[in-house]
Formats: C-alpha cells, sequence, structure tokens
C-alpha cells in the first residue's frame, strides 16, 4: 500500500510539469504557425525580405495568404489608391502670388513595387519625392499664366498641372516608375484681396457693358422698325395720291368730253378740284352757287327752308 502511494503520489507531482509543458509546446507551435502565414488583403502586396540572405521578393498580390520563415519580414503595401492634398503658394506670369489648392490621386504599379521599396525602405516615397516634385511642377506651370488667364482658362491650366506632373514623376529615377492612372484636381485659386475686388468690379463693369450693348441693339432695331414705318407709309401715302391724281385727270377728261367745251380745260378742271376739296373739308354743304367772278358760295343744306 505504500509503494502504490508512493507510485500514485509521484506521479500526481510530475502532472503539472507535463501540462505546462504541453500548454507551452501548444503556443509555440500556434506562434511559430501564425509567423509563417501572412494574410493579403485586396489592394495589397506584400514584399519578403529575408535578412539572412539579403533578399527581397518580388510582391505578392492579394488577396492571398502567403508562407514565409519566422525570420522573415512582411512589408505590406497598399498600391490601389494613394492620395495628396496641399495648397502651394505659386506666382502667375504677371508676378501676383496665387495659393493652388490641389489634390492628386494615383496608384501604383504593383510591378514596380519591389524597386520603388530598395529605394524607399520606410515606404515614405510620397513625403521624400512626390510632395516635392509637385510643388516645385505646380510653380512652373503657373508661370506661363497671367492671374486673369487662370481664371479663364483654369481647366487648361489643370490640364497642363496634371501632364507635368506626371511626366516629373515619371523621370525621377527614385520612383523607378511605380506611379501610374495620376489624376490631378485644382480645387481653388486663392488670389490677393485686392486682386479679387478689382475682378469682381471688373466683371460687374463687363456686364454693364454687355447690357448697353443689348439697349443699343434693342433701341437701333426700335428706331429701323420705326422708320421703316415711316418709309412704307409715305410710300402708301404716295401712291395714293397717284392713284388720286389719276382719277381726278380721268374725271375732268370725262367732263370735257361730256359737255363737248373746248377752250374752257382749265376753269372746268379748277371748279372739279373746288368741288372735291369742298366736299372733304365741308360734307354738310349741299349746295354751291358759283358767281361771275368765279368765286363760289357755300349753302348748308339746314339753312334752306322749305
Amino acid at each position: 500500500m505504500e509503494d502504490e502511494d508512493i507510485g500514485i503520489g509521484g506521479f500526481g507531482s510530475k502532472s503539472p510539469i507535463l501540462v505546462v509543458g504541453l500548454i507551452l509546446i501548444l503556443v509555440f507551435a500556434v506562434v511559430f504557425g501564425l509567423t509563417m502565414i501572412v494574410s493579403v488583403g485586396v489592394g495589397n502586396a506584400v514584399i519578403l525580405v529575408d535578412p539572412l540572405t539579403k533578399s527581397t521578393s518580388e510582391p505578392r498580390i492579394g488577396p492571398a495568404y502567403v508562407l514565409k520563415a519566422p525570420w522573415v519580414s512582411a512589408v505590406n503595401i497598399y498600391y490601389a489608391t494613394s492620395s495628396f492634398e496641399d495648397t502651394i503658394p505659386c506666382f502667375s506670369k504677371d508676378q501676383l502670388e496665387m495659393q493652388i489648392q490641389t489634390l492628386a490621386r494615383w496608384s501604383l504599379d504593383p510591378g514596380k513595387l519591389r524597386d520603388l521599396y530598395k529605394n524607399y525602405p520606410n515606404l515614405n516615397y510620397e513625403a521624400v519625392a512626390f510632395e516635392s516634385i509637385m510643388a516645385e511642377t505646380i510653380r512652373l506651370v503657373t508661370k506661363n499664366y497671367t492671374a486673369l488667364e487662370t481664371i479663364q482658362f483654369r481647366d487648361v491650366v489643370r490640364n497642363d498641372i496634371e501632364t507635368a506632373v506626371f511626366k516629373a514623376v515619371t523621370a525621377e529615377p527614385s520612383l523607378a516608375g511605380s506611379i501610374m492612372r495620376l489624376t490631378v484636381d485644382l480645387r481653388d485659386i486663392g488670389y490677393p484681396e485686392k486682386y479679387t475686388e478689382a475682378i469682381e468690379e471688373k466683371l460687374v463693369s463687363e456686364q454693364q457693358k454687355i447690357q448697353a450693348g443689348f439697349e443699343r441693339e434693342r433701341i437701333l432695331i426700335l428706331a429701323n422698325a420705326t422708320a421703316q414705318e415711316v418709309i412704307i407709309k409715305a410710300g402708301g401715302e404716295a401712291e395714293a395720291k397717284v392713284i388720286e391724281a389719276n382719277a381726278t385727270g380721268e374725271a375732268i377728261e370725262m367732263i370735257l368730253q361730256s359737255t363737248g367745251q373746248s377752250g374752257n380745260e382749265t376753269r372746268i378742271a379748277e371748279l372739279y378740284l373746288w368741288v372735291e376739296t369742298l366736299q372733304r373739308i365741308a360734307p354738310d354743304i349741299d349746295i354751291m352757287i358759283v358767281g361771275n367772278e368765279g368765286t363760289p358760295v357755300l349753302i348748308p343744306s339746314d339753312a334752306i327752308t322749305p
């Protein structure tokens, strides 16, 4: 009985040690396994750096799982979309200071990530190279435009900035041609307060000038229409007079033919014209008596008593 107790007691005293040992082995296995498996997300790439062999692997593009040795470092690089926003002080062609607020977006070429990492192990290429290249390039572009042209041709200025920046970062050896799909948004152009006020006054003046031009054109159109109306009216009156004169001549001719008188054409024409004129100015006159001297006497019809 004593031996059995001793055996049991001895086994019991060793059990906690075995349990601790098993736990340590299990933890080590889990940790070791986790250090050998790297998860790569969408839009990310992983470069494996081996300090023993001093080698750098080609990027592994996600989504994926990558196996590595425990001593190998896994460098994660997000290549899908990066952005940089800044306000850059610049000068125009006419030496006016401007504040150019821009927003640049780009992505990295996965095939060039290894070279980019070798040049920038801390992946600080944006702060070290990209920002300074963009600022300097924008300053060079704005010198080609006057301040007023940056307002009038804003889209042209933006396109020139985008093209120039992309060309500059592509030519930078340390960036290894890794930047692609670069776009630059020209979010705002800040001008000195006095210049802004001058522009506003100029715009108001131009609007007033345009309005005055419209008003002048309207007046000319109305004047032309009035003149045309007068011309048409005068032409109509002249034509009516010609018609009336022709009718009067024909009437006198008929009177002469009916009376058969000759030598008194002038007197008969005068009497006819008197009658026509009196009918116009005195429509209520029904009786006209002409004296021996040729002076007409007008007698209204209401003056005659039955």
